[in-house]
């Protein structure tokens, strides 16, 4: 039985004759019966549903720190929102095939953060006990203090954290404090971007290497 809502202007939800309605990303969808395959799957087809797998795992595993930094990326009353632009980039662009065929996340194709600004042109990373020093170059375009440094710590196979507003770009360089991380169990990837605090814009994340 379907259900017309708010009058006849809709939307409408629940099925009625062969098709069904539904709200999808705050849309009114209607999708007719889905039809019984008969032909096997292609090999492309089948490496694409691996791709999207894996993809959707990983993106999945990350969501809280993907939906931060693809937000500002975000358009407002599309159905594409951060989660879905960032599965997208990894599936298109941070995907690779290791020998045996096998899809798998690259993490020095993926970014983490996305946005409009100029992002940094190198950072280093390094473990001592439990503090994590970073260094990168400075930039004369980001002498304002509104200009932060974010962090986020990817583990693959694992979990993973994110920090903000760790220091100022013009700083150069920091340490931070990360209790328990000389335990660890895993590797963490690593990558920074800047955050225009003042107006909210991302810059590219940067491949920092991992810890």
């Amino acid at each position: 039985m379907a259900i017309l809502q708010n009058g006849p202007n809709g939307p409408i939800t629940g099925k009625f004759g062969s098709v069904s309605a539904y709200i999808l990303n705050g849309q009114n969808v209607v999708r007719g019966p889905k039809r019984k395959r008969t032909s096997p799957p292609s090999e492309s087809e089948l490496l694409n549903r691996k791709k999207q797998k894996v993809a959707g795992r990983f993106a999945g595993d990350n969501r809280g720190i993907l939906d931060f930094g693809y937000k500002f990326l975000a358009k407002k009353g599309s159905r594409i929102g951060a989660f879905q632009l960032a599965q997208r980039h990894i599936f298109k662009e941070a995907l690779e095939l290791d020998s045996e065929g096998n899809p798998f996340v690259n993490p020095e194709k993926l970014i983490v953060f996305a946005g409009q600004l100029m992002p940094l042109t190198s950072c280093e990373v390094s473990l001592h006990g439990d503090v994590i020093d970073f260094k990168w170059a400075s930039n004369a375009h980001y002498e304002d203090s509104i200009y932060k440094i974010n962090i986020a710590l990817v583990g693959l196979y694992g979990e993973s954290h994110l920090r903000t507003s760790i220091a100022e770009v013009r700083q150069g360089a920091c340490s931070l404090q990360f209790d328990g991380i000389s335990r660890k169990n895993h590797d963490y990837h690593v990558y920074a971007g800047i955050w225009d605090t003042l107006y909210d814009n991302f810059s590219n994340s940067i491949y920092c290497g991992v810890i």
